[in-house]
This record gives C-alpha cells, structure tokens and sequence, in this order.
C-alpha cells in the first residue's frame, strides 16, 4: 500500500510535496485547510529563505511557550501526549513555531517602506465616528424625532422611548465608534465630515428610517494598531498576488 509520503498532494514551480507533509502541517494547526494554506506557507517560506529572514531559537522557544499557554498544556507530559495523539513531533511543534514567527517576519519585509504612503493614499478609510442612533419604520416620526433631536431634546431619552433596535435603545440609542467601512454608506456618506453634536436625519435604510446623532469624531492617525492592520493588508495583498504568479497545481 502506497503511503502518504508517496502521494503527491500539490506540485509548486517544480517542487512537490507529498500529502503526508501537508497532513502534518494541517494537524499541527488544528483544522483542514490544509492544501492551499499549505501552498501559502511554502511561497512565504520561499520568500523569507530568498530574504535571509530567519528565526532565532529564543523567538522559536517564545512561540512554542505561547502555543503551549493558547492551548492549555502547561506540562511537558501534556505537550507529548497532545502531539501523540495526533502523530506529530517535537520537531513538527518547532516548525509551526518557526513558521509563524517567519511570517511575521514576511509580512513586515513586505511591508516596509509601503505603510506611510499606503496611509496617506487610504487615509479616509481609517476616521473613525461616534454615533447614536434611533432606528423607526415611519418616516414621518423619524422626521419629527430629527427635529426634536436639531432642537435640543436629549437624544438618549428619545432614542428610548422610540427606538425600535433593541440593542442600541437600551444604551440610549449609544451604538459606539466606528470607521467609515463599517457603517451602512447612507450614515457614513453624513457622519463623516460632520462636527460632534450633529444630529443627522431621517435616513432610509431597508425600510427603516435612522437618526443619527454624530457623538464625536476621531480623525485617522498612523498608530501602533492602524500600522499593523495596513501591514496586514499589504502582506495580504502580496500573498494574493504571488499565489497568481506560482505555478500552483493541486492534484487531490
């Protein structure tokens, strides 16, 4: 009988790798992606071999150590059984180890150079608003709740008293900060652009009717966590692009 060492599961720009590497890999994270996420791992691994981006033993016994803690085995016995279990090796632990550190690595070569300008081009993408809201299925009591709200009535009592969305009625109408993305266009093409304080309104979404009241307003800046969201990004984006470019062909 033919063992998984001898079936070919995917070939890459001339190099093939057998269902039992791409089997132990999947096991090592824990669910079955497994053939195309095993294609990323090799051209990220083939990047940072081409790059020299290696990882030193501390970084891979840090990420072993922050493995174990994830997962709950905090004793030496517990590693070996878990991984017996699974028919997997100390040595398949400090590749997966090795792997993730590595791709950190990728993701931040990738991206080096690239985040500012990235910024600074997709800048809007990341204002950020605090709204409140009060969502009602008649426009004509969203237009008097709108006026009320214009006029100087406390949005937080009208949006309990009349809001039909539970979630944020019972916060006064409170749905909290968020970015252009994640907000409907009708809201953010008013929110955005507007002082805090504004109260904008009726606007209709899919038969409902919003008012919205514009609680502050937080202008993107190149952070600690926007610059790791837009290194993500580029890294994505990278990845997409050189799975493209790979002559990827799986044969399971």
């Amino acid at each position: 009988m033919m063992s998984l060492d001898q079936v070919i599961a995917l070939h890459i720009e001339g190099t093939s790798y057998s269902l039992a590497t791409v089997l132990r890999f999947a096991n090592m994270r824990g669910r079955f992606s497994a053939i195309e996420v095993y294609a990323s791992h090799v051209l990220i691994a083939g990047y940072a071999q081409e790059h020299q981006l290696t990882a030193s033993p501390e970084e891979i016994q840090t990420a072993v150590n922050d493995w174990r803690a994830e997962n709950e085995l905090y004793q030496a016995l517990e590693v070996k059984e878990w991984l017996a279990e699974r028919s997997l090796s100390t040595s398949d632990l400090a590749d997966f180890a090795r792997m993730k550190i590595v791709k950190d690595l990728v993701r931040e070569h990738v991206a080096s150079g690239k985040v500012e300008r990235y910024f600074t081009e997709q800048r809007s993408e990341f204002d950020a608003v605090a709204i409140a809201q009060i969502v009602v299925s008649e426009r004509g009591l969203a237009r008097e709740l709108t006026f009320k709200a214009q006029e100087g009535a406390e949005f937080f009592m009208l949006a309990r008293e009349y809001s039909t969305d539970e979630q944020s009625r019972l916060a006064g109408g409170y749905v909290g900060r968020r970015e252009r993305r994640q907000l409907p266009r009708a809201i953010a093409t008013d929110a955005f652009g507007a002082v805090a304080g504004t109260v904008i309104g009726p606007l209709e979404i899919d038969k409902q009717f919003y008012v919205i009241k514009v609680e502050d307003v937080y202008p993107a800046e190149l952070n600690a966590e926007i610059r790791s969201r837009i290194e993500q990004i580029l890294f994505e984006e990278w990845l997409s692009s050189r799975r493209k470019q790979a002559n990827i062909h799986i044969t399971l």
